[in-house]
């Protein structure tokens, strides 16, 4: 028994049209940070790199007991 239906091909080629999937898509550039921006992400690159040092500390005092 074939799945194949060329109704649903059909109506899958009319709905890629209507919702415009077919166009290429639009170009992406690179977003230039405000200083206050880049200020939060490094924050946050540095408390992730903080929270990691602690945790490893952590790990490595529970395995010495």
């Amino acid at each position: 028994m074939s799945y194949y239906n060329k109704d649903s091909e059909d109506a899958l080629a009319a709905l890629a049209e209507q919702e415009n999937w077919l166009a290429p898509p639009m170009e992406i550039t690179r977003v230039v940070l405000r200083p206050w921006q880049q200020a939060v992400f490094w924050g946050l690159r540095v408390y992730i790199v903080l929270m990691l040092a602690v945790m490893g500390w952590g790990f490595y005092h529970n395995l010495s007991h």
